[in-house]
């Protein structure tokens, strides 16, 4: 009985819309920052967090990816993820996720994607 109630909850808190927001901003914070932090972010050639127009051209480059190889992306989203998760230029494979010392840390692509959503906003 415990058990279900134990899922039911999870169910509930992961589909919420807050927990998801929060998830964008916990997930920046553990594994984004470092290098997409305003003041960092240019100088290393990444997209500075809440940028909204370098966000915006990052997007439009990664649906370009995409549509180039629909095979292996569906979506800009698709494209994004991708080299979040092997890496791509300065960018360790899944930022700093897997090497941040943090308890519980998430680094899923539920998790990831909500780390991009939160710093294109």
């Amino acid at each position: 009985m415990k058990r279900n109630a134990l899922i039911i909850m999870l169910v509930y808190l992961t589909s919420n819309p807050v927990f998801a927001k929060n998830l964008g901003k916990y997930t920046y914070e553990i594994a984004c920052k470092n290098c997409h932090a305003p003041n960092l972010a240019k100088a290393i050639k990444a997209p500075p967090a809440f940028d909204k127009k370098a966000w915006k051209l990052r997007f439009k480059q990664a649906k370009i990816e995409a549509k180039n190889n629909p095979s292996q992306f569906e979506s800009a989203m698709d494209y994004l993820l991708y080299n979040v998760k092997v890496g791509k230029g300065l960018m360790h494979h899944g930022g700093l996720c897997k090497e941040a010392d943090v308890p519980n840390t998430d680094c899923s692509d539920e998790a990831l994607i909500a780390a991009i959503n939160y710093m294109r906003k």
